[in-house]
């Protein structure tokens, strides 16, 4: 069941990870995620190269921008496509082996042929056909938008790592050393992307250079202001977000790091996170954690995601959520959840996916929006930077082609990251939904089979298959919202104490045939806050377990309401409006594809007493999830 010859973390950083991620292919979708996983492949992600005629020139053999094309803007000849090779890759990798595809194996290969063949030690970042050796050469990377095509190439790298991983061809980790190995690269591009790569590739190789560049990173202090996302491995700040409207490349205005563009903040943090382990030092660490933590309290959107249109601002049920930033969000808190060990961050990733990650694409996973809101009623929104107004229509693509290239990542990162490897051995169920894990603990071959619909119920069962007899610890993260969890070991309930990280523990020999029952009972909940984008102005969200619920408005098509279809005048009291919730489950539909008639429904009543039936939220395009509130009340600290 195991792969040969697959590449081993043989280095280990100062501050070891709690848990390991896996390597693609080693968990597979099931059941309705199997059927998303799908869709998206016979959508966007092998046919991205359809899409629009960036993406055919992202990394190829004949794109070799100089001069201002370096930079991003010029839709035609400038090097945007890089960094949408860089989203898309990722994705095309994880998705060709999480699905074990040949087909799109093989696409995804042809598409990274033309790095893995031309990569030489002389190579500026992934820029091959220029050469590092040259004064005037690496200052022609800079002046374009300080390096842009450089953050690109850090981005690209995780396509290649992802590769690596999957297949132990030798190429990808030559052509992620070259490409890492210079300490000038890592200063290069907004955000700084290397360090969280460098970290990575070290694990592998243990490259003199490439440790030689991250000691120079962390040791490069103050860090200058023309970097600003290097802020976030800073304390915060207390005046940390200024929630002003600001309009990309005002005229007169500076760029202000507190009004810093999501992407930017995610992408920098990630990297902090992994230099924070490397270096010995938890302080960057500890204060990415407290950036997100004050996220939490002003920017997070009831799907789970940070307000990011594009830049930080007060959560609100108009506030635009950037798909990107979706992307971002989920491998960031993946890796956290990794990093820690602590059930929070993958119950913070289950939320982001099961909501923002499913309302940002469309049914046949062929258009999107550049930005969701919490309530959409009509598909032009008010979001300011970015296409505007236009980024809340569902469309084949948005320029800057971004978003379209950013939705390859949200569902396969999902997937491999349902399963990680404690340091402390065993193996730990992080994110559930139906699959397939297939890996070793110890050199012994394992399997373990996730028969479940969640999140649209609460029950799954792993039934455990093993080379031979074995001991080991079975870590399964309890949901933070789940107040009664039920475990049972081949039937035998298992009264398991929750550790303060979320996990539950089963620590015993296992054979083939052994089972572990779950069940999560879920109860709704309301969840109050104020929109100060609007003088404080109280709303009112339910969800239950991980999922948002909605009003779902019927469509004719995912912009345009039906004739006469009600649109909004729904209004909530959030002290009451549980007292009489009514949950209705049917089975799921034969293919799974977020139906606005969805399986799983909730009936409250309004404030006036009207009865109002909610759907999952991305079950619906348009929708309302954020409700006016009649009680006031707010409970989440401003």
């Amino acid at each position: 069941m195991v792969a040969e010859a697959v590449p081993v973390r043989t280095h280990v950083w100062k501050i070891p990870a709690k848990m390991e991620m896996l390597r693609p292919g080693e968990v597979k979708p099931k059941g309705w995620l199997r059927d998303w996983c799908v869709t998206a492949r016979n959508g966007y992600v092998s046919r991205m190269d359809e899409i629009d005629p960036a993406f055919p020139r992202a990394w190829n053999r004949g794109f070799h921008p100089r001069g201002k094309y370096l930079d991003w803007p010029d839709p035609n000849k400038g090097a945007w496509c890089t960094e949408g090779g860089a989203y898309w890759f990722e994705g095309l990798v994880r998705l060709a082996w999480g699905l074990d595809d040949a087909e799109l194996k093989a696409y995804a290969t042809k598409r990274l042929e033309p790095l893995l063949e031309r990569m030489n030690p002389n190579s500026i970042a992934f820029v091959y056909w220029m050469d590092r050796n040259d004064p005037a050469q690496m200052a022609e990377v800079e002046k374009a938008n300080h390096g842009f095509i450089v953050g690109a190439s850090g981005r690209t790298t995780r396509a290649f790592l992802a590769y690596y991983e999957a297949t132990g061809d030798e190429r990808a980790l030559r052509a992620l050393t070259w490409c890492l190995d210079d300490p000038r690269f890592y200063f290069f591009g907004n955000p700084i992307t290397f360090p969280a790569p460098a970290c990575d590739t070290w694990r592998y190789s243990g490259d003199d250079k490439l440790a030689a560049a991250l000691d120079n990173f962390i040791a490069t202090k103050p860090y200058p202001d023309r970097w600003p996302a290097m802020r976030y491995g800073l304390p915060v700040c207390q005046d940390a977000l200024r929630m002003r409207e600001r309009r990309d490349r005002e005229d007169g205005k500076s760029w202000e790091w507190r009004l810093q563009h999501g992407v930017l903040c995610y992408e920098s943090m990630l990297s902090w996170v992994k230099a924070s382990l490397w270096s010995g030092d938890g302080a960057p660490l500890a204060n990415v954690r407290a950036w997100l933590d004050l996220h939490e309290r002003v920017c997070r959107q009831p799907h789970g995601v940070i307000v990011s249109d594009e830049q930080f601002g007060w959560a609100g049920p108009n506030r635009g959520t950037e798909t990107c930033v979706v992307a971002c969000d989920i491998l960031l808190y993946a890796t956290l959840a990794g990093v820690t060990g602590e059930g929070r961050f993958a119950d913070h990733v289950e939320r982001s996916f099961f909501n923002a990650g499913a309302a940002c694409v469309s049914r046949d996973f062929m258009h999107h929006v550049y930005f969701q809101a919490p309530n959409r009623t009509e598909a032009i929104g008010s979001f300011h930077a970015g296409p505007g107004g236009k980024g809340g229509l569902y469309k084949t693509k948005h320029w800057p082609l971004c978003c379209t290239a950013a939705l390859a990542r949200i569902l396969p990162g999902f997937v491999q990251w349902m399963w990680m490897k404690p340091m402390a051995g065993g193996l730990a169920a992080t994110l559930y939904a139906p699959n397939t894990l297939e890996t070793d603990v110890d050199g012994t071959a394992v399997k373990v089979e996730t028969k479940t619909d969640y999140p649209f119920n609460e029950t799954m069962e792993m039934s455990v298959t093993t080379a031979k007899p074995m001991k080991f610890p079975l870590r399964l993260r309890i949901p933070e919202w789940c107040a009664n969890p039920c475990v049972a070991v081949n039937g035998a309930n298992a009264d398991l104490p929750v550790g303060g990280n979320g996990f539950a523990v089963i620590d015993r020999e296992w054979k083939t045939g052994d089972t572990v029952s779950l069940r999560f009972p879920m109860a709704a909940k309301a969840e109050t806050m104020r929109d100060f984008n609007d003088g404080g102005k109280p709303y009112c969200s339910i969800s239950y377990g991980p999922l948002l619920f909605a009003r779902g408005i019927p469509e004719k098509d995912e912009n345009t309401p039906m004739p006469g279809a009600r649109t909004d005048g729904w209004r909530l009291d959030a002290s009451r409006v549980l007292a009489d919730v009514a949950v209705v489950r049917e089975a799921l539909p034969e293919k799974w594809d977020w139906p606005l008639a969805a399986p799983l429904r909730l009936k409250v009543k309004d404030s006036s007493g009207e009865p109002l039936e909610l759907v999952p939220y991305g079950c619906a395009k348009l929708r309302v999830s954020m409700f006016p509130d009649e009680a006031g009340k707010c409970c989440r600290n401003r």
